[in-house]
């Protein structure tokens, strides 16, 4: 990556914060694997204020010195800390404090098609990706 594609991301991540800071939504497009099969790369996800965040939530994590860091499904929540994952990795993404989650997905947009994402939880991730393998 270029400095300047650098310093395009960081100022596009801190007009995002901005804007949701102020009770506005966000789209960004959906990049990587992770969250395979419920997000694809080129998705387009529109990011709200994540409210009350609870398992099953697709969300926006900051990533560390204000990076964008990923989007990725909260699996478990503790006061003032989540523990998220990516639906199609085999381990979760660690701990992280509550106020790094900056947004949750509320809907995306794959071509003309247009959805909520599931809200399921890990055994329910597990047995989905079994069936869809075979």
């Amino acid at each position: 990556m270029s400095p300047q594609a650098g310093t395009l991301d960081a100022a596009a991540t801190d007009l995002a914060r901005a804007q949701l800071a102020r009770g506005l939504s966000v789209q960004v497009v959906a990049r990587g694997g992770s969250m395979w099969p419920f997000l694809l790369p080129g998705d387009v996800l529109t990011l709200v204020p994540p409210g009350r965040l609870t398992p099953g939530l697709v969300v926006w994590v900051e990533g560390p010195g204000g990076a964008f860091g990923i989007i990725h499904r909260v699996v478990a929540c503790l006061p003032g800390r989540v523990l998220t994952k990516g639906d199609a990795l085999p381990r979760g993404d660690g701990w992280v404090e509550r106020d790094r989650v900056r947004a949750r997905v509320a809907s995306v947009r794959r071509g003309e098609a247009r959805f909520v994402p599931l809200r399921i939880l890990p055994l329910g991730l597990s047995l989905l990706r079994g069936a869809l393998t075979r």
